[in-house]
């Protein structure tokens, strides 16, 4: 059921309340601008593209800011690659902001991810766009020793970003810790990118939230413009967006662009007819299948056969 205009127009007053709190201008001029758009929606697709557009510069704003924690949040394990590319995306994205400085990234790599999912891949990595010998890879075996890793990488300076990956929600790593390690990569001024792994939403001091999965991608693109079909381009990710302040849509379709190292909005997608990430049959279906299933039979047991060859 959708929001009453009444409880939209709540909403935005509660934002424009707390920003003025916490000294934040600017963020109060773009809340009464999206509380205007949303009460007096503008027809047309270009308003929407707008509104896309204006979505995507703000969060790449907020993920490529110094200083700040962000969580990624994959629902299943099953989506472990997704949400890991996406958070190298945009560590590659940070390193470029750091060029001729600190480009090396740190990825603390969860055990019980790695022996689901596996170990990050070398040519696939180069293929994304990331050299290994910018990458340093760790994988402690407790939690304890993972974070006492992230406050020595921050405080080291070291890294222009750091990939913490963690299965589910540990006891061990609550609000408190991560408090922690906001506040640290606040003092030190660097990137820190949580990686949840088939983790539920929780309290978390992460300034932005994410839920990623993956999306269908196009085929790739020839010399003349045209499409190969068949064939499989660039990672396409959907992302969610959890916990913000970025008023509006909440959610995205994302292409990463190896060449350039770059997140892009992926235009294909809205003429896509794939539609979700999920739609695709696995297996054609039957022309000569009757419209309804076939009855089920008796369950039998089945009892071991005593009369063994010799």
């Amino acid at each position: 059921m959708g929001e009453s205009p009444q409880a939209r127009e709540t909403l935005f007053a509660l934002r424009e309340a707390i920003a003025r709190i916490e000294g934040k201008p600017d963020h109060v001029a773009r809340t009464a601008a999206s509380t205007a758009a949303s009460l007096h929606p503008k027809s047309g697709n270009g308003a929407l593209e707008g509104d896309r557009k204006d979505l995507f510069d703000g969060l790449m704003n907020q993920m490529l800011a110094p200083g700040n924690l962000i969580e990624m949040r994959g629902r299943r394990l099953q989506q472990a690659g997704a949400v890991m590319g996406f958070g190298l995306a945009l560590a590659l994205m940070s390193a470029e902001k750091n060029r001729g400085a600190r480009q090396r990234l740190l990825f603390i790599a969860d055990p019980h991810v790695v022996r689901e999912a596996g170990l990050a891949y070398a040519p696939g990595l180069l293929d994304f766009g990331l050299s290994s010998a910018t990458l340093v890879h760790a994988m402690p075996r407790r939690i304890e020793d993972a974070l006492w890793l992230v406050e020595a990488a921050l405080a080291s300076r070291a890294f222009s970003a750091i990939l913490l990956e963690v299965h589910g929600n540990p006891k061990k790593f609550g609000l408190t810790e991560s408090r922690r390690l906001s506040l640290k990569a606040r003092a030190t001024g660097g990137r820190l990118i949580l990686l949840r792994q088939a983790g539920e939403e929780e309290a978390s001091s992460a300034l932005l939230r994410l839920s990623v999965e993956p999306a269908p991608a196009a085929a790739r693109t020839l010399a003349d413009g045209s499409l190969l079909g068949g064939s499989i381009g660039s990672p396409v990710f959907r992302i969610t967006l959890e916990k913000s302040r970025i008023p509006g849509s909440t959610e995205l379709t994302l292409e990463w662009n190896s060449d350039d190292r770059r997140l892009r909005l992926f235009e294909q997608f809205a003429s896509s007819s794939l539609g979700s990430s999920h739609s695709v049959a696995l297996f054609p279906k039957a022309s000569d299948r009757p419209h309804r299933p076939a009855p089920l039979g008796s369950l039998l047991a089945f009892a071991p056969r005593l009369d063994r060859a010799s």
